[in-house]
């Protein structure tokens, strides 16, 4: 099947027999998920909560544009700020402008995807799932620390192809290997993620509504994805303030979240209404 299907082998990086079974692993996990969801609906209220959040009202893409807005904004300082202090370099990566636009609209797509299905999962169920049971503080770190850590559960698990008997517990040790073995190395950016999620469930949380965090999300995904068009990372130089290639691990998107936390805060205190 890799050999003849040009698409399946891409999305595996098949080359030479070999192939990455880890991203093979995580769509199995994905479906098995989508297999309980549906199956357990009743009982999980999975529907009945979601529903709740994305109901649609006037103002609801006045929220979408605004938290949009507001996972940019910050974005671009901290990109100019790299660019002042040669953390960044410019590298413009693209044939045309033509190209340079379906690229955009490819990015702000998949921003948008991503936050959508995300948001729907992470705030608008297991986060109103813990608010049930328990208090607001905890319902917000325990549902952010999850969404922090399930972005760890991934590895690269190169095999060749053929019969595989134990590939599958192999490929499960090594995802719960970046939080039980190397726990500290990626400390920054499990503390990044966290906060990303401290940011997400605070806006669901004063809206009462997900379209303010899917935003928020779509719009770090797009200028996470797009930066790559325009821009080249000098790895070494500031690594403590801009991060690696995950841009959460620096100390500078840590104060831009909590910006962030405290606009929307100020927005929604002074009963600002974007209805």
């Amino acid at each position: 099947m890799l050999a003849k299907t040009g698409f399946m082998a891409d999305t595996v990086d098949f080359e030479d027999g070999v192939y990455d079974f880890g991203k093979v692993m995580r769509r199995i996990l994905m479906v098995v998920a989508l297999i309980v969801f549906i199956v357990f609906r009743k009982s999980l209220r999975f529907g009945a909560l979601v529903s709740s959040a994305i109901k649609t009202g006037p103002g609801f893409l006045r929220q979408f544009r605004l938290g949009f807005l507001l996972a940019v904004v910050p974005l671009l300082i901290y990109y100019g700020l790299g660019l002042l202090t040669g953390a960044w370099i410019i590298h413009i990566d693209y044939d045309s402008a033509g190209v340079t636009i379906l690229y955009i609209i490819k990015y702000a797509l998949i921003g948008c995807l991503i936050g959508i299905i995300e948001e729907i999962l992470f705030r608008g169920f297991v986060l109103q799932s813990f608010l049930e049971s328990v208090s607001l503080p905890v319902a917000v770190c325990v549902s952010s620390l999850i969404y922090s850590m399930l972005h760890f559960f991934k590895a690269d698990v190169f095999v060749s192809t053929g019969f595989q008997p134990l590939v599958g517990f192999t490929t499960i040790a090594l995802f719960f290997k970046p939080v039980f073995f190397d726990f500290f190395s990626n400390l920054p950016a499990i503390l990044g993620l966290f906060l990303v999620g401290v940011v997400l469930s605070y806006a669901f949380i004063r809206t009462k509504s997900l379209y303010l965090s899917i935003g928020l999300h779509a719009g770090m995904v797009f200028m996470m994805k797009a930066d790559g068009m325009f821009l080249v990372r000098v790895r070494e130089k500031l690594g403590w303030l801009f991060g690696d290639s995950k841009l959460v691990t620096g100390v500078l998107v840590w104060f831009l979240l909590i910006f962030i936390l405290f606009v929307i805060k100020r927005i929604y205190s002074r009963n600002i209404t974007l209805e």
